[in-house]
């Protein structure tokens, strides 16, 4: 079938062919010479003047032509300037797109009543038809279904595409006004007007409605979701002190069980009326500041994520927590487009954030049915959450495009092949141009494990929070990939809508829910509630929930969604990790850098040997042992062995046993960690407090006993996190100086010899200095201003980020947003 659906040129010549009556879906239009013209009306004129003016943009599909490699698609340009201008008016002059132009009436008739009524919350100048960034998906639609479509359907079609577009735009609006006056964030960037709106996506749902994106004169940006599933609400929104927002702001504060967990956290919140179930409100998520060129080809750029080597394990240790967290909590639908890397202005450390939260509680086997990576052996497309190639290509893009045809005309055509992108927001690199978690692997599984250990070790307390936030919450069932509703919905354009729509592949079969949806040219969206309940769908006027028969089923997978058990955490325990570890090293087995992997700082060992056979070991000293997964392409098994002691470098054969002081240590740092989170998350308990002086003076007191018979407890004495864990020790203290003075030397001396992180001097250095009265030096410690947690004076402030490269310590900026998020609002000195 040809990709050519019409074609028209200004005069008389190779496309001007006879013939303007209907035709089979798929066979090219073609204009009639000589054909009867229709005087164009003054919102026609205005559109062609912002044509000529080059500021139409998105109205008309992009013009567009193969790249290089003839695998793709790419966007030149938009129609612009005097010729295409006069193309268009040609063009638009016949018959066929009248329906087009009686559009165009309506939307302008409606822009002239809502500038008059909500000028107040939205800038006047958007109120206008030729404002491309609101108007450009309908436009453009209805432009390709008066090309390629029958006449009498489109004219049909006009009156009922204005009216469902414009209910839609009135339904936001009030809900704008509405909750701009309650409940809107108070941050200066969340401010009003809105300043501009840009509407997006091919895929529309509950009576063609979009996500729109609102840029604020506050300089923030919103996204306006009209869809019941808010996924986001009950894993991603950031708390208050003393309450949790959801799961991921509960498990960020939580006591580390086998390693620090940072999960991603983004502003999101229902609305304040009746209708709050229909729609919600989520914090646009910009790119990251480490933002640039990953690949070149002749004049074409990609830009993407690309990390300084520093961080980038750092960056994918919180990469592989999201990744383990999604498939505990049966995430899924996180495909290109869905998760993004990016940072907020909280938050400037640049993290994978999942921005289309829908599917949730579904029963995952596998790590691929998340959507954050492909399996190699079965198959599926490369456009996954978690990119391992810098391709060219994008699974999103307009389903239809003009191409330049003879003499002076356009072809319209549909898209037979992928798009060529410019923005790549699912692909990772880092300075030395590695792609992908795979050079990084080791931090990508310690990540998995650490969320993993936390979840099981909360596993009851998890469950009791998901339990009681998930009552008000909705889950998208998806009965089959979107890929397929937008191939039955344009074959439903072209073909006139005389018949039920059909995709490219003639086995699916449609219910009669999914068929009512696709008629109207939407995509078929049904929900559930996430504690379980009937199948639901949104009806007009897109507010109410309307409950679907009993027994109706969508799409070919039977499994139950929401799952009650994967909603319970039945699935947490630690050998429930073990095939998410599989199919994570299977996914970037390629980019692996060898087939033996010692990582003795995170304390993860990797050994292969082969795509689908290997094992990954994890030390997690607080318990004492070390945990390996074994696994071949059918089976995962888990073995627990005792973590080898640090091995002793005092010869002395009558000295400490430096297991046990590690034991110790771990024992009071647990203690420590978990009376410390409860002063820092809200009021200050006199208990807790006693307790927590009475544990640190007594610890100092028996650390001091161990140092002084036989020195500092270093990491090849006691490992690394109990060798941090004493030097958090003494910062806590209330130490007199000259015994603080004497531990730092013993620590700077052993940091010398490679024996302590440079970092733990650091701390020491400030928390004395902090003690004598003096400005720190590396700024670790930070005091509670005005409510929100300052870095207490700097001594030369700035030099200080040269001051923490040198000690290992990661910039002050990053620092200070960091330890805002998970402390918020506290007076604790925290290191």
């Amino acid at each position: 079938m040809s990709d050519v659906l019409w074609e028209w040129a200004p005069t008389g010549g190779p496309t001007a062919a006879a013939g303007v009556g209907p035709t089979p879906a798929g066979t090219p239009r073609t204009a009639a010479e000589g054909a009867e013209e229709t005087p164009l009306p003054p919102v026609a004129r205005r559109v062609l003047d912002a044509v000529r003016a080059g500021t139409a943009g998105a109205l008309f599909p992009p013009v567009a032509t193969a790249s290089p490699d003839r695998r793709s698609l790419t966007v030149t340009r938009h129609l612009a300037g005097v010729d295409d201008a006069r193309w268009l008016a040609g063009a638009l002059s016949q018959p066929r797109f009248a329906p087009l132009l009686h559009l165009w009436e309506l939307l302008d008739r409606w822009c002239r009543r809502a500038v008059a009524e909500h000028r107040d919350v939205l800038a006047p100048e958007l109120f206008t038809v030729t404002n491309a960034a609101l108007f450009g998906p309908v436009s453009a639609e209805f432009f390709v279904s008066c090309a390629a479509g029958q006449a009498r359907y489109t004219r049909r079609l006009a009156g009922r595409e204005a009216d469902r577009c414009l209910r839609f735009l009135d339904i936001f609006l009030r809900r704008l006004r509405r909750d701009l006056g309650s409940g809107w964030p108070e941050e200066k960037r969340f401010a009003g007007p809105v300043v501009a709106v840009h509407a997006h996506g091919e895929e529309t749902h509950n009576g063609r409605q979009r996500v729109l994106r609102l840029d604020l004169a506050g300089g923030g940006a919103v996204a306006y979701k009209p869809r019941p599933a808010n996924g986001e609400v009950l894993f991603l929104a950031p708390g208050r002190p003393g309450r949790y927002g959801s799961v991921f702001d509960l498990l960020n504060r939580l006591p580390d069980t086998s390693g620090p967990v940072r999960l991603p956290l983004l502003r999101c919140w229902r609305g304040r009326g009746r209708d709050r179930q229909a729609y919600s409100w989520q914090e646009w998520i910009g790119p990251p500041a480490e933002w640039g060129v990953i690949r070149r080809s002749g004049q074409r750029r990609l830009h993407g994520a690309r990390l300084p080597h520093r961080h980038a394990g750092d960056f994918w240790h919180r990469a592989g927590s999201l990744t383990a967290a999604c498939f505990a909590f049966g995430i899924t639908d996180l495909f290109e487009g869905n998760l993004l890397t990016g940072s907020r202005p909280e938050d400037p450390t640049p993290m994978l954030y999942p921005v289309d939260l829908e599917v949730y509680f579904f029963p995952v086997r596998r790590l691929s049915e998340t959507g954050l990576v492909m399996d190699p052996v079965n198959g599926g497309h490369h456009h996954v959450g978690i990119e391992r190639q810098a391709r060219w290509c994008t699974i999103a893009g307009p389903l239809e495009y003009l191409r330049a045809g003879p003499g002076e005309g356009f072809r319209l055509c549909r898209a037979d092949r992928s798009w060529t992108r410019r923005d790549a927001r699912s692909v990772v690199t880092d300075t030395r141009g590695r792609v992908g978690y795979g050079a990084h692997l080791t931090a990508f599984l310690r990540g998995m494990f650490d969320v993993w250990t936390l979840l099981c070790t909360e596993r009851a307390r998890i469950s009791r929070f998901v339990q009681r936030r998930c009552r008000d919450n909705l889950v998208r069932v998806l009965a089959r990939p979107t890929v397929d509703y937008l191939d039955a919905v344009r074959h439903r354009r072209y073909s006139g809508g005389g018949a039920d729509p059909r995709p490219g592949d003639p086995t699916i079969r449609y219910g009669t829910g999914e068929l009512a949806q696709l008629r109207e040219l939407d995509v078929p969206y049904f929900v559930r509630p996430a504690a379980g309940g009937p199948l639901r769908r949104l009806g007009p006027p897109s507010s109410r929930l309307r409950t679907l028969p009993a027994g109706t089923r969508l799409g070919p997978d039977r499994r139950p969604s929401p799952s009650a058990e994967v909603r319970a955490g039945a699935g947490l325990d630690l050998v429930g990790l073990g095939v998410a570890i599989r199919d994570a090293v299977e996914y970037v087995h390629p980019d692996l850098p060898a087939t033996v992997l010692d990582d003795r700082e995170r304390g993860v060992s990797v050994r292969l040997t082969d795509a689908q056979r290997g094992e990954a070991s994890f030390d997690w000293p607080e318990l004492g042992h070390r945990v390996t997964y074994v696994w071949t392409d059918e089976v995962v098994r888990l073995r627990l062995d005792p973590l080898p002691s640090p091995p002793v470098d005092d010869p002395d054969p009558d000295g400490p046993d430096w297991a046990g002081v590690r034991r110790q240590l771990l024992r009071i740092h647990r203690l420590d960690a978990a009376l410390r989170s409860r002063l820092v998350s809200g009021p200050a308990d006199p208990v807790d407090t006693r307790r927590l002086e009475t544990l640190t003076d007594a610890a100092v007191d028996w650390l001091d006993e161990v140092v002084r018979a036989h020195g500092w407890p270093t990491r090849t004495r006691v490992g690394p996190t109990a060798s941090e864990a004493a030097s958090r020790l003494v910062q806590h203290a209330r130490l007199p100086v000259t015994r603080h003075r004497a531990y730092l030397r013993l620590v700077r001396a052993a940091a010398d010899r490679g024996e302590v992180p440079r970092r733990q001097v650091a701390y020491l250095t400030d928390a004395l200095r902090v003690r004598q009265g003096r400005p720190q030096v590396f700024g670790t410690k930070f005091v509670n201003e005005g409510g929100v947690l300052m870095p207490y004076p700097i001594e030369s402030p700035g030099s200080v980020d040269q001051r923490r490269r040198e000690a290992r310590l990661e910039p002050l900026s990053r620092y200070a947003h960091r330890l805002r998020r998970r402390f918020p609002l506290t007076g604790a000195e925290q290191p």
